[in-house]
């Protein structure tokens, strides 16, 4: 009876699978009963050698985590990925960051909190925020774009998808260095920011409130706590919040990681290759990217370019109102004692990373554009703040000075889906200090987008069409 069930529907599906080119298994159930094994039933699996939206060639341009990322979940879902980078995988933005994987600081730019700040730094070459003064309508375009977003109503919204794209990254990044054959510094030890003011420590708890309730945990902390739990402070403080969720990692190791995971999974990267001319479809055939390595075609075409998407755009005639913001990053020496988590000095805007073999601190936002002159004036800042609390010695060795552009949107919120008016170019950029930190989560969406798939983020405060 079985034999025959079989070989009924083996026979009227071979006659499908031959006109759609695709193949069959059998999966047969089977019960006990009486202590007699019996059959119950037979399921059929079909899988198709058909291209459709999962078999689709997909080219990516830009090797930093959040195109690595993407590429990643693209090839998991049957896409052909070509990913083209200009330098070196992995080596702009995602080099030499702070590393932090922390939902507790995963909340947009343009934030109401710092809108009246922002216009007393934007002209001092040594405050946090520095905006460089220039004479240009798509920068002042921009800039009145940040400006209007720097509203309640707007970035709350954005904080809570922000926070929960980073939280699920957080753990996708946990997984991947649990299975990668070599550690990229994952720790999980949290995230502790110190205030030295009282009125911004009291005026911190309602942006805590926000984070708490998009997920994250938040603990107040004493000055004495934070004296008592933190020994690397060795300056004044009021107290602190610690996040305990909050990890952090070496970031050109972690997207090492992805990309072997990608290249196993079938991902080609292309490195030195610049693209420079973007041709426009003509009938059924795709567009061609030609590049300073050569052409290559692709029904489909992803910009995670970063600071470089809006100069790409124009290739394509897309508007990508991306803003490059220069950070410093700097390896120096153990402090002595070194810190036990991720610490951010708030009112200094520097923010510290522990490695087991060294201590890395970051800071400073320079809306610039593409400018990547190193600013020795702001390096200073940056060890003026780290000195005032911690021990790193009266002139610290700098091992490594880097600096990158972060790619920021006029609302601080990264473009993520379908460009507007090209069924076949799509956009992941623009996620300005939260690269890192939401990269995983972010491929994710992205994929899930293109392959026609139900995402499992709410997609509409990304949405790339929204400028």
């Amino acid at each position: 009876m079985v034999t025959t069930i079989i070989q009924v529907v083996v026979s009227r599906e071979a006659r499908r699978s031959e006109e759609d080119e695709s193949s069959i298994t059998i999966d047969l159930d089977f019960s006990t009963v009486g202590g007699c094994r019996q059959f119950t039933t037979a399921r059929l699996v079909r899988s198709s050698s058909r291209r459709d939206d999962y078999g689709m060639d997909v080219v990516v341009i830009g090797g930093g985590v959040v195109g690595v990322s993407c590429a990643l979940q693209l090839a998991k879902r049957g896409a052909s990925v070509t990913v083209l980078e200009k330098d070196r995988v992995g080596h702009g933005c995602s080099f030499g960051n702070a590393g932090w994987l922390t939902p507790s600081q995963a909340v947009p730019l343009a934030n109401p909190a710092l809108l009246f700040k922002s216009f007393q730094w934007m002209l001092n070459p040594e405050s946090p925020l520095y905006i460089q003064p220039r004479l240009d309508p798509g920068y002042l375009r921009w800039l009145i774009g940040f400006l209007m977003s720097s509203r309640k109503s707007k970035f709350v919204p954005g904080a809570m998808a922000l926070v929960e794209l980073c939280r699920v990254s957080v753990d996708m990044w946990e997984e991947l260095e649990q299975r990668a054959p070599e550690s990229f510094g994952f720790e999980r030890h949290g995230l502790l920011a110190v205030y030295e003011k009282p009125d911004s420590f009291e005026a911190a708890h309602k942006g805590n409130e926000l984070i708490a309730r998009a997920g994250a945990t938040v603990v107040r902390w004493s000055a004495d706590e934070v004296r008592d739990r933190e020994p690397a402070i060795i300056g004044k403080t009021v107290g602190g919040y610690f996040f305990p969720d909050d990890a952090h990692c070496k970031p050109y190791e972690a997207v090492r990681a992805m990309a072997a995971e990608a290249t196993a999974a079938g991902v080609k990267f292309v490195e030195g290759a610049e693209v420079f001319r973007i041709s426009e479809p003509s009938g059924n055939s795709p567009r061609v990217l030609t590049t300073t390595h050569g052409d290559f075609s692709a029904e489909k075409i992803l910009l995670a370019a970063g600071s470089w998407s809006e100069d790409l755009g124009k290739m394509l005639d897309l508007r990508v109102p991306i803003l490059g913001a220069k950070g410093y990053s700097m390896l120096l020496p153990k402090a002595d004692p070194h810190p036990k988590s991720s610490i951010y000095l708030i009112e200094r805007k520097v923010a510290v990373n522990p490695h087991k073999d060294a201590l890395r601190i970051s800071g400073t936002l320079e809306l610039v554009k593409n400018d990547f002159s190193i600013n020795q004036r702001r390096v200073n800042v940056i060890l003026r703040g780290a000195k005032g609390m911690l021990n790193i010695g009266d002139t610290p060795v700098i091992q490594d000075l880097w600096r990158g552009l972060r790619p920021c949107t006029p609302d601080g919120m990264p473009l993520i889906g379908k460009a507007r008016g090209r069924g076949d170019v799509w956009l992941a950029t623009g996620h300005q200090m939260a690269g890192l930190k939401t990269a995983p989560a972010t491929g994710v969406l992205l994929a899930q987008l293109m392959a026609g798939e139900k995402p499992s983020f709410n997609p509409e405060p990304f949405r790339a069409d929204r400028f």
